[in-house]
C-alpha cells in the first residue's frame, strides 16, 4: 500500500468540500484512499503533457503526482474538471 498525504490547496479544498458536501467528501476520501491501497495494480497513465495523474470523483478531478521509489501519493488539488486542468497546466 502506498502512503497518501495532501499539499496545503488539497487540503484547504477538501476542508471546504466537507463543509458544504460532506457525502461528496466521503466519496472522494474513499477514492484516495482506494487509490493508495491499489497503486501498485493500477495503469496510471499521465494527464497529456503533464508529470501528474488524475482519476474522476464524481464531477471532481484529483489530480496527484506518484513517487513509486518512496511509495507515496501526493495529492495536489480537488476541483471541478476545467479548473483542475487549468491549474495543472500552469505548473
Amino acid at each position: 500500500m502506498y502512503e497518501y498525504q495532501f499539499n496545503p490547496t488539497a487540503r484547504r479544498k477538501l476542508r471546504k468540500l466537507a463543509k458544504r458536501s460532506p457525502e461528496l467528501a466521503r466519496v472522494i476520501m474513499r477514492k484516495i484512499i482506494w487509490l493508495a491501497e491499489n497503486a501498485e495494480q493500477i495503469a496510471h497513465q499521465p494527464i497529456k503533457g503533464s508529470h501528474f495523474y488524475s482519476p474522476h470523483s464524481g464531477p471532481y478531478r484529483i489530480p496527484y503526482l506518484l513517487d513509486k521509489n518512496e511509495k507515496r501519493i501526493v495529492i495536489d488539488d480537488i476541483a471541478k474538471h476545467d479548473p483542475a486542468y487549468d491549474r495543472i497546466s500552469k505548473l
